[in-house]
C-alpha cells in the first residue's frame, strides 16, 4: 500500500497517457529488429543512456510479484514470457531511456525549490486527515519502502524532466469539429431491422450418412482426427484434506470441542432483560425493596426519569451483555425477578422478562462432523512441516513414489493425459493442481524434476513427474468414426442453414417481400429495433451487428447467429441518425487522448530512429531466466 502511495503521488494526467504510450509504442515499432550484441553489464542502451540488466530485473520481478497477487496464485517465468511481460517492461524502461537522453540532449533541468516544493503540495505525503505536509511522516513512507530522500527526489526530478517534453507535445490538443461530429454519428447511429431466424429445425432433418461418405470425410480432414500427445504422470498431492485422514481425534477431543463451541450447533437462550444502574449500593436496595412491596420495575424506572430506551437491553443472548456479572445474573434468574447485582460500572437493579428457550442438536448428531473439521484443523498446521519432509527426501533423491511410500502419502498416476486434461476416451482427469501441473508436465522430460506447483489460498501443495511420452498419431477411421459422424453431422447442418438462408435472401432480393418469404418458409418474421454498432442485441451478436450497417435502408443482408450455426436474413427498415446536437463532450474527449497518444508514439519513434536504440539479447534472455537466445 505505501509503495501505491508513493506511485500515486509521483503521477499526474500525463503521466497515465505516457503510461499508454508505454503500452502501445511497442506495438507500433516493436524491438524485435535491434537485438544485437552489446556490452555485458546492460541489457539496454538508448544513446548514451544505458538499463543495466539489475535494475531491468528489479522492475521484471517487481511487476510479476505484483500480477501474481492480483492473481492470487504464483504467476512462473514461462508463463510471464507467453504474456510478453518481459519485453513490455524492457520496451518501458526504452521509453523512459528515450525521454531522459533527449531531455539531456535539450539541456533540460528542474530547480530543488520546484521538486520541493511539488513534494510538500501533494496530498499523498501527509498523514491521514492532515491538511498539511509531515517530514516524518514523508521519511515513514520512504523507509517502508527501502528508499531514500535522494533516490526518491531524483526520481521525481527525472519525471519533472520528461513532463516538460510530453506536456509540450501532448497538452491542449484540438480535435477538428467535423471529426467529433462524424464519429458521434457513427457511434450513435441506430436501425431497425426486420429478420427471419434461419436455425437447423428451419433447414430440416439431415440424412443418415453412409460409410463411404464419412470415410470420404475422415481423408480430407485427417489431421483433425490425429490422437495428441498423450502423457503419463505421476501427481502427489498434500492437501489440508490428503493429510486429513491421517490425524487422530478422540471422542473426548470431539466433546470439548462440542462444549467450546456450542453455538455452532444450535440457537442459545436469549432473554429480554431490563436494567437500572445506580451510583450508589444503597438505592437500589432501596429500589429494590419497593418492588418486593408491590411496585413495579417500570414504576421504578419512571421515578428516576427512565424511558424504555434507557432501559430496555432488547432479547439478548447472554454474550451480547458486555457486563458478565450481570449477564451470569440475568441467565440465572427465573423470568419476572428482579435481582441487584453490583456490576462493572455500578449497582445494577436487573429484571428479566421474557425467558426464549435455546435450542441444540445432541452431540452425537454433529459428533462426525466435529471430527472431520478438527482432522482438517490438525492437518492445515501439520501441512508446512510434511511439506518440509517432501522437500528433504527429494532433495536426498528419492522418487514421488518412494516419498509417498515413506511418508504414508497417496501417489495418483494417471496413465495418458492430453495438453486439455482428458484421457483417450475424452474424459476429463481431475489432476491436482489443474493447468499449472499439465504445462509444467508437458514441458518436462521423463526423469527430470519438476517445480512445485503452490496451490492459491494456502491450499497445499503438488509435486509431480513426467513419467512417459505417448506421441501424437494418425487414428484409423474406425477409431475416429464416432468424432467423425459427429463433426461430419456439424459441417452438414451449417452448410444446410447456409443453403437455407441464402434461399430466402434470395427471394427477398428478387422483390418478394421478407414476410411473405417469412410466411411461405414457415417462420416467424420479427423485428429488432435501436440496433447499434458493437452491441449484441437478440439474436444478432456484437460481430453480426456489423453485417446490418454494411446495408442501406431498405437492403437485405445475411448475419451469422448469436448461436451457431444459425443464419439470420434481414433487412434493414430504417436509419435513424443523431441529431446534430446532440453531447459530443465525451467523443471529443476520447479523441484527443488518442491524438495526443499518437503524436506522443510518433515523437518517441523518431529519437529512437536518430539515437539508436540497442539491446543485449543475452543478458535479456538471462536476466528474465530464460537463458540464452538463439
Amino acid at each position: 500500500m505505501v509503495l501505491q502511495t508513493l506511485r500515486k503521488g509521483a503521477s499526474g494526467w500525463i503521466a497515465k497517457i505516457f503510461l499508454v504510450i508505454l503500452t502501445l509504442s511497442f506495438l507500433v515499432w516493436g524491438i524485435a529488429d535491434v537485438f544485437r550484441g552489446m556490452g555485458a553489464t546492460a541489457v539496454a542502451s538508448v544513446g548514451s543512456t544505458e538499463i543495466s540488466a539489475d535494475a531491468f530485473r528489479r522492475q521484471y520481478l517487481d511487476q510479476l510479484q505484483q500480477i501474481s497477487r492480483r492473481a492470487g496464485r504464483p504467476i512462473t517465468p514461462d508463463q510471464a514470457r507467453a504474456f510478453g511481460l518481459d519485453r513490455q517492461i524492457l520496451n518501458q524502461m526504452i521509453a523512459d531511456a528515450t525521454l531522459d537522453e533527449q531531455a539531456s540532449r535539450l539541456a533540460l533541468a528542474v530547480s530543488d525549490e520546484q521538486i520541493a516544493r511539488e513534494i510538500a503540495e501533494n496530498p499523498n505525503f501527509r498523514r491521514p486527515g492532515a491538511t498539511s505536509f509531515d517530514p516524518a511522516y514523508f521519511q515513514q513512507l520512504l523507509r517502508s519502502n527501502n528508499l531514500t530522500e535522494q533516490r526518491f527526489v531524483a526520481s521525481e526530478r527525472q519525471r519533472a524532466v520528461r513532463d516538460q517534453l510530453l506536456k509540450s507535445l501532448g497538452a491542449g490538443v484540438a480535435v477538428p469539429q467535423v471529426l467529433i461530429e462524424a464519429v458521434g454519428r457513427f457511434e450513435n447511429e441506430t436501425r431497425t431491422a426486420s429478420y427471419v431466424r434461419v436455425t437447423p429445425a428451419a433447414a430440416g432433418p439431415l440424412a443418415a450418412p453412409t460409410d463411404e461418405v464419412l470415410r470420404t470425410y475422415f481423408d480430407a480432414h485427417k489431421v483433425t482426427f490425429r490422437a495428441p500427445e498423450y502423457r503419463k504422470i505421476s501427481v502427489l498431492a498434500l492437501t489440508p484434506v490428503t493429510l486429513a485422514a491421517a490425524e487422530t481425534v478422540t471422542d473426548a477431543d470431539a466433546k470439548a470441542d462440542y462444549e467450546r463451541n456450542l453455538a455452532r450447533f444450535g440457537t442459545p437462550e436469549r432473554r429480554e432483560v431490563q436494567q437500572i444502574v445506580f451510583t450508589s449500593a444503597a438505592d437500589a436496595q432501596a429500589a429494590d425493596e419497593k418492588i418486593k412491596a408491590g411496585a413495579s420495575f417500570a414504576d421504578i424506572a419512571a421515578g428516576r426519569g427512565l424511558t424504555a430506551k434507557d432501559t430496555d437491553l432488547g432479547l439478548v443472548a447472554k454474550s451480547a451483555i458486555l457486563d458478565p456479572k450481570i449477564a451470569d445474573a440475568a441467565f440465572a434468574m427465573p423470568e419476572g425477578a428482579v435481582s441487584v447485582v453490583e456490576g462493572r460500572f455500578g449497582t445494577v437493579l436487573v429484571h428479566v422478562t421474557k425467558i426464549e428457550p435455546g435450542a441444540r442438536q445432541p452431540f452425537e448428531a454433529v459428533k462426525g462432523q466435529i471430527i472431520a473439521d478438527l482432522r482438517l484443523d490438525r492437518a492445515r498446521r501439520a501441512l508446512l512441516d510434511k511439506h518440509d519432509q517432501v522437500e528433504d527426501e527429494r532433495a536426498s533423491g528419492s522418487t514421488l513414489a518412494e516419498v509417498a511410500q515413506k511418508l504414508g502419502l497417496k501417489l495418483q498416476t494417471f496413465d495418458a493425459v492430453d495438453r486439455s486434461g482428458h484421457t483417450p476416451a475424452g474424459d476429463p482427469a481431475d489432476v491436482p493442481g489443474g493447468a499449472d501441473v499439465l504445462s509444467g508436465a508437458f514441458a518436462a522430460q521423463p526423469g527430470v524434476e519438476t517445480d512445485t506447483v503452490q496451490l492459491p489460498q494456502n491450499g497445499g501443495f503438488v509435486w509431480y513427474e513426467t513419467n512417459a511420452i505417448t506421441a501424437a498419431s494418425d487414428r484409423t477411421f474406425e477409431e475416429a468414426k464416432a468424432a467423425v459422424t459427429v463433426r461430419w453431422t456439424e459441417a452438414e447442418t451449417e452448410k444446410a442453414v447456409e443453403a437455407k438462408a441464402t434461399a430466402l435472401l434470395d427471394k427477398a432480393k428478387a422483390g418478394t417481400p421478407l414476410a411473405q418469404v417469412a410466411a411461405e418458409a414457415d417462420l416467424p418474421l420479427q423485428i429488432a429495433d435501436s440496433l447499434r454498432r458493437g452491441r449484441a442485441a437478440g439474436p444478432f451478436s456484437a460481430e453480426s451487428i456489423a453485417s446490418v450497417f454494411d446495408v442501406k435502408e431498405g437492403g437485405f443482408g445475411v448475419a451469422l447467429g448469436a448461436t451457431e450455426p444459425d443464419r439470420i436474413v434481414f433487412e434493414v427498415t430504417k436509419i435513424m441518425v443523431p441529431p446534430p446536437d446532440m453531447d459530443t463532450s465525451r467523443a471529443s474527449a476520447e479523441l484527443s487522448r488518442q491524438i495526443e497518444n499518437d503524436v506522443l508514439l510518433q515523437y518517441l519513434s523518431a529519437i529512437q530512429k536518430d539515437i539508436g536504440v540497442k539491446i543485449n539479447d543475452k543478458l535479456f534472455a538471462q536476466a528474465t531466466g530464460a537463458g540464452a537466445t538463439n
